[in-house]
Parts: structure tokens; C-alpha cells; sequence
């Protein structure tokens, strides 16, 4: 049974485990959902899938946050993933992330999982600011970020080893 960390009206977000793995594996292989999820568009293997399901759940074990596992309560489907982590896995700043299956795009999920994200950073964590970045040319994800109330920063070259759009949101 999945451990929920938190819920929203339509989502749960959970700690990840080993029965995400296949449909998690399903998505991130697919060239068109990775186009802006990987540095060089790369997808992913089902091996690096688990190891990074292995990763999330030690990591939220540890530090109370992660890519949790999001789905959505009405059919009890993985849908993707979305949370908080360190940026990059290797900095002091907290970012916002999420990633979607392209069968689950444009029904608002990701607005709903960045807001309660940040929301749970700021109340449980104690976050007082949480980044987010996206690629130049993914206009839903900035406009995902701009509606769930991040501030658009500009460019910046500090992550991933790419040109990004930084945003940022501060402690209410």
C-alpha cells in the first residue's frame, strides 16, 4: 500500500516505491515527454527509473521531501511525479519540480502539485524559498510556474549545465 504524504482535491503524492516503477518507466521512456526533462532530452531506462524510485524514497526517508509519486485519487493511477528536492540532488536551494506522462498534460496537475508542493515546503519543511527552472522554449511549464505564484527570474546558466529560466517563490 502506498504511503501518502499529502493529498490535494484530484491528487495524492506519495512516497515513490517499487509498484510506480512500471508506469513511471512507461512515461520516461518516451522521447516527447523527456524532450524537457533530461539535459539532452535522453529518456530513460526502466533500471535508471528504479534506481531513482530507490533514490526518492531514501531521500524522503531522510530529509522529508522528494519527487513524490503523484496519483490521481479518482482511479488510483500513477500519473507522474512532483515535489521538492535540493536542486540538481547536489545544492543548498530547494527545488520545485514535476513531471507528467503526455496522457496527463493539460488538466492542471501540474498547478495543483506545484502549489501544494511549495505550500508543504513552507508549512512542514520550513522553507523560506523554493526555486523552480524550465527550458526557454516550454511555455506551459512557465506558465504553470507563473499561475501556481512563482516570480520569473531570467535566464540563468547555475543548473543542469544549460541555459534556463530560473523562478523563484518566497516564504509567504
Amino acid at each position: 500500500m502506498r504511503e501518502v504524504v499529502f493529498d490535494t482535491d484530484r491528487l495524492a503524492l506519495c512516497v515513490p516505491c517499487g509498484e510506480d516503477v512500471d508506469a513511471l518507466a512507461s512515461y520516461w521512456s518516451d522521447p516527447e515527454t523527456m524532450r524537457y526533462l533530461s539535459k539532452n532530452g535522453d529518456v530513460w531506462t526502466r533500471e535508471q527509473v528504479l534506481e531513482r524510485v530507490e533514490r526518492g524514497a531514501r531521500f524522503c526517508s531522510e530529509h522529508g521531501m522528494t519527487f513524490w509519486t503523484v496519483v490521481e485519487k479518482e482511479t488510483g493511477t500513477v500519473i507522474g511525479q512532483g515535489g521538492l528536492v535540493p536542486i540538481a540532488f547536489n545544492g543548498d536551494e530547494i527545488e520545485l519540480g514535476y513531471r507528467f506522462g503526455k496522457d496527463h498534460w493539460g488538466k492542471g496537475y501540474a498547478t495543483e502539485v506545484a502549489q501544494a508542493s511549495a505550500a508543504y515546503g513552507f508549512e512542514k519543511l520550513g522553507l523560506d524559498r523554493i526555486v523552480a527552472v524550465s527550458f526557454p522554449g516550454n511555455t506551459a511549464s512557465r506558465n504553470v510556474l507563473t499561475k501556481a505564484g512563482f516570480d520569473e527570474l531570467g535566464e540563468s546558466a547555475l543548473y543542469y549545465e544549460k541555459v534556463l529560466i530560473l523562478f523563484e517563490m518566497n516564504k509567504p
